[in-house]
């Protein structure tokens, strides 16, 4: 369940986590035939749960930070407990992904760790594909890379927090914001036919993570900043853009505008609703995101994350050759969710729960 930095629970902090995720299974997972066919061009927009988890993970995030900075061993703290969350499932997941790749043929370690095995053990996966300007070889690895953004971010950002005071912190979070826009810009004219680098790349994502940093500081130091009506507004305003933006040019990220103006206004409308979450409480936002099998998906979401892809390969390999589905169909579709959900209950129950316990010898005291 999320935490506040204060360590307070807030469980419909999972059933948002449980949005984003389901956005981002529809998007991978959108059929080509069936029923559900018409829904393909929404589906299509499931990329924006990405943007979604950026926001909710800088709000937590820097929660946990700036409610810890001071304490004994806090910069070891931080970094155990975020490795014991994130390391163990990624790099069992990197030997699976080399596994799938290649069977049922012989397993080749050394070609796939040649290949882009070493950059994404590295977390520089999203490096290597901007340097190259295509995805990897390996499909299964594309959506590492916004594990990677985050971990590069949460490398240096803990110092920063230390070394600066919370208000001047806040000031570097919104200038962030702006920095990440204009480097985007900068990026899209200097190299307009690398068009992965303003989207993979941490500086050119980090508005992201830094408005939720910044809703995590003003809840603390100025919480009447988040009850003002202009948020409202300006979540409005941006989503309206956003659609704008889907309308006139696409629905993917690779357009001009969609890759300098339109990550900035999908960032601040989640930001926005972040806000009516938490700070306004929002009855209806509040009803959904307490969902209970809406906060489950949360819970289990780093695990269906990393795992879906993989399970979308076992069930168009396996299962759905055998109850005589055809590929690329709307009950594929319902396969690769059930067997993605399964994967990441196993995963759960089995593997990261237990790892998680690790994590209280290294609480702040």
């Amino acid at each position: 369940m999320a935490k506040t930095g204060g360590g307070a629970r807030i469980s419909e902090l999972d059933g948002l986590r449980g949005i984003a995720i389901l956005l981002v299974l529809v998007f991978h997972f959108t059929p080509a035939t069936g029923p559900l066919f018409f829904l393909a061009h929404f589906f299509q927009v499931g990329w924006i749960g990405v943007d979604l988890f950026f926001v909710l993970s800088g709000y937590l995030i820097t929660g946990i930070l700036v409610d810890s900075v001071g304490h004994r061993s806090y910069y070891r703290n931080f970094i155990v407990r975020r490795s014991l969350r994130i390391f163990p499932l990624y790099y069992v997941c990197l030997a699976i992904y080399c596994i799938v790749s290649y069977y049922p043929a012989h397993i080749q370690w050394k070609q796939f760790l040649s290949m882009d095995g070493w950059w994404y053990a590295g977390y520089l996966g999203n490096v290597k594909t901007t340097l190259e300007g295509h995805w990897p070889a390996m499909a299964i690895l594309t959506p590492l890379w916004s594990l990677q953004v985050e971990e590069q971010f949460y490398l240096s950002f803990p110092l920063i927090v230390y070394l600066l005071p919370r208000k001047t912190l806040g000031k570097v979070l919104a200038a962030s914001v702006v920095a990440a826009l204009v480097l985007r810009v900068v990026l899209a004219v200097a190299l307009p036919g690398n068009k992965l680098g303003t989207y993979i790349l941490m500086p050119c994502r980090m508005d992201a993570l830094a408005m939720g940093g910044w809703i995590a500081i003003a809840r603390r130091d100025a919480p009447e900043r988040l009850k003002g009506r202009w948020i409202g507004w300006l979540t409005l305003l941006c989503a309206v853009i956003f659609i704008v933006v889907c309308a006139t040019s696409t629905t993917t990220p690779w357009s001009g505008a969609m890759r300098t103006i339109g990550f900035t206004a999908l960032d601040l409308a989640f930001a926005g609703v972040l806000v009516m979450l938490i700070a306004w409480r929002q009855p209806a936002l509040l009803a959904v995101c307490r969902w209970r099998w809406l906060v489950w998906v949360g819970t289990v979401s780093y695990g269906l994350y990393l795992l879906h892809v993989p399970a979308e390969l076992v069930g168009r390999r396996a299962i759905s050759p055998l109850l005589g589905i055809s590929p690329g169909g709307s009950a594929e579709f319902f396969v690769s969710m059930a067997v993605s959900m399964l994967a990441a209950a196993f995963s759960w129950w089995v593997f990261e729960s237990r790892v998680l316990k690790l994590k209280e010898r290294f609480t702040v005291r």
